[in-house]
């Protein structure tokens, strides 16, 4: 029995007549992830030929890839009726062995050649499931697992349970953006979110040597490492700005209450040079209304009139709770809560703005020499490349390129 894997869309089927690059960007995505797979384009449904030995491997990628809706294991017969008995018990069986006891035959005939009904196909399944199995019993509402059946022009697909997938759509599909990656929990799940509509992700995190250290930027890492497992198998760039300098120069020089607003706005800066530089449209960041003083409605719009470019912030109505579910599901959590200090914890005000007005920034801002400071720091952005889960390559400022 040669086992497939089923792939089913949701959102991607409502595309109309743009479908097809939406599925073709699906396609690309798993056979970067899963070497050696042949993936078949069935009408509105995705089969993945692959060693067997391989297709738990194979199961683990489809689950965290973007565009699948759900999937299921199963096997592509033809329509003799002895040949789908013969795979529905074979799937029965491996439910069994797992404990499971009750069950129920679901099947769709688009075939209307095939001579029995989808109803008779049903009660002839279960009949000889139950005959096989006598320790079985059918659940019609809530069964232990389900074995479908689909009755297509091509051949029958029978297949187990439907698994969840994550949903949303193919990465790549919505244009390329930048993270502001920082050591906490929000943007790492700020990230995920953007990666599930399609967008190719890239990110900046902000280093202040000797406030944070070098745990603090593992810590960074291995988020980036964990976002890049749903990153559709791309590349994912990581740059890391040496940020101690121009913090410095801020909080020296401007009024505390408003030294936050201005750190965030040279963040802003900077990230939108890069993203200039390299042709991402948008920033994404985990700001969150309401979540901390900082992030109200008139501070979140003058750190974002620092940049001219499409600011996404995912989690704006989000909860905390939510976001540590989200986090807790995407195996970041562990990693965030690790107690390495980033540098949005070094030199924060004791009573920082709430209703920071651009005018007043600006006047503080003209205190510093800003632009040589950007420049400066600009000059000594490192760039880490990152491949399912694993850093690939190290560029620094003066050094060349460095596999790892």
């Amino acid at each position: 029995m040669k086992k497939i894997i089923i792939i089913r869309y949701g959102e991607i089927g409502l595309k109309g007549k743009n479908r097809s690059y939406f599925e073709k960007a699906l396609i690309r995505n798993l056979k970067s992830q899963i070497p050696g797979a042949k993936v078949y384009n069935k009408k509105k449904r995705f089969l993945i030929d692959i060693p067997e030995e391989f297709i738990s491997e194979a199961m683990e990628i489809v689950s965290r890839t973007f565009g699948v809706q759900n999937y299921s294991l199963g096997v592509q017969t033809n329509f003799e009726i002895s040949e789908i008995e013969k795979v529905a018990r074979e799937l029965v069986s491996m439910e069994v062995n797992t404990g499971k006891r009750t069950f129920k035959v679901e099947t769709r005939r688009a075939n209307k050649r095939f001579p029995m009904t989808s109803q008779e196909l049903n009660a002839y399944l279960g009949e000889k499931i139950l005959d096989a199995f006598p320790e079985l019993k059918v659940d019609v509402h809530t069964p232990d697992f389900k074995i479908g059946v689909e009755v297509r022009n091509e051949g029958v697909l029978v297949f187990g349970d439907k698994i969840p997938g994550p949903g949303g759509l193919p990465v790549g599909v919505s244009g390329s953006a930048l993270l502001l990656l920082s050591g906490g929990i929000d943007s790492p799940v700020a990230g995920w979110y953007a990666l599930k509509r399609g967008i190719t992700l890239h990110a900046i995190h902000f280093a202040s040597p000797p406030y944070t250290g070098e745990k603090a930027f593992e810590k960074v890492l291995d988020l980036a490492k964990a976002l890049t497992k749903y990153n559709g198998g791309r590349d994912m760039l990581l740059y890391r700005v040496h940020f101690t300098k121009l913090q410095l120069a801020i909080h020296r020089n401007v009024r505390e209450s408003l030294s936050l607003v201005i750190q965030r706005r040279a963040m802003m800066r900077i990230a939108t040079k890069i993203a200039k530089e390299h042709g991402y449209k948008a920033i994404v960041t985990g700001e969150n209304l309401g979540q901390v003083a900082s992030q109200t409605i008139e501070n979140l719009h003058t750190i974002g009139s620092a940049t001219d470019i499409l600011v996404l912030r995912p989690l704006t109505g989000f909860d905390k709770i939510e976001t540590i579910q989200i986090a807790k599901k995407i195996e970041t959590f562990e990693i965030s809560i690790q107690p390495y200090e980033d540098c949005c914890t070094v030199f924060v005000p004791q009573q920082p703005a709430t209703k920071a007005r651009i005018v007043d920034v600006e006047i503080e801002e003209s205190k510093l020499d800003l632009a040589p400071l950007l420049d400066e720091t600009m000059k000594m952005v490192e760039i880490y490349k990152l491949r399912q889960g694993k850093v690939i390559e190290i560029e620094k400022p003066g050094m060349d390129k460095t596999n790892s």
